[in-house]
């Protein structure tokens, strides 16, 4: 199967991303909050209930993923979309 110009250029893509949210201190703080908030969750939960939050937590990054993913290729499309409009 053939790949796309998004797919060979989706590994660049993602390790350009990650830089710029290690740069952005909004993140960064947020990474934090995260961070603090699970730790009491650890505190307070039982095994089962923390088994539950921990997979809760994962279908909700994996559909942010896909979230993300889409918009910057819907990004890409559109910007493609711009340029071939301007000449």
């Amino acid at each position: 199967m053939e790949e796309s110009i998004l797919d060979l250029f989706e590994p660049c893509i993602i390790e350009r991303l990650g830089n710029a949210y290690n740069r952005n201190e909004g993140y960064k703080k947020a990474i934090e909050e995260e961070t603090r908030l699970f730790t009491c969750l650890q505190k307070n939960l039982t095994e089962d209930q923390l088994a539950l939050v921990n997979e809760y937590g994962s279908a909700v990054s994996k559909t942010l993923g896909i979230c993300e993913k889409l918009a910057y290729r819907q990004g890409m499309r559109d910007l493609t979309a711009i340029l071939y409009l301007e000449n």
